[in-house]
C-alpha cells in the first residue's frame, strides 16, 4: 500500500465526517417524518377552516430548508454541519456556489405526443355594424 492511500485511510477527519453523515441521515429521516405530519395537519386545517395555518407554513419551510442543508452536507457540497451543530435555517435555503452555477435543464419531450403547433394569429372579424 502506498503512502498516500495509507494517509487517506487513517485520516481522522474523514472518519469523523462518516460519523456526522450517519447522524444526519437519521436526522433527515426524522425531518422527513415531521414534514409529513406538518403536511397532513396543514391539509386538515385547509379542509376544515378553508385557510392554511401560518405557523405550520413557517415550520414546513424551515424543515424544507433544514433538509436541503442536510443534503448539501451529505453530498459534499459543503463542510458546514447543519443544526444542531450549526444554526437552524431561516427562510428559503440559500443557494450554494455549485447550485448557483448550475445550467437549466432543457424541457423534456412528452412521450407519444406530438408537439403542439403554434396557434394561428387571431384576425378581427367585421361586425354587423361595420
Amino acid at each position: 500500500m502506498d503512502e498516500t492511500r495509507r494517509k487517506n485511510l487513517t485520516n481522522t477527519k474523514t472518519w469523523m465526517r462518516l460519523v456526522y453523515m450517519i447522524l444526519f441521515v437519521v436526522a433527515f429521516n426524522v425531518a422527513e417524518l415531521v414534514l409529513g405530519v406538518v403536511v397532513l395537519v396543514q391539509f386538515l386545517f385547509q379542509l376544515f377552516t378553508g385557510q392554511s395555518n401560518e405557523r405550520l407554513r413557517t415550520l414546513g419551510q424551515g424543515i424544507g430548508a433544514y433538509i436541503y442543508e442536510i443534503i448539501v452536507f451529505l453530498s459534499y457540497h459543503s463542510d458546514d454541519k447543519p443544526f444542531p451543530f450549526g444554526h437552524w435555517p431561516e427562510g428559503v435555503p440559500a443557494a450554494t456556489s455549485a447550485a448557483s452555477t448550475a445550467v437549466a435543464k432543457p424541457a423534456r419531450a412528452r412521450r407519444g405526443r406530438k408537439p403542439k403547433a403554434a396557434a394561428p394569429p387571431e384576425t378581427a372579424e367585421p361586425t354587423a355594424s361595420e
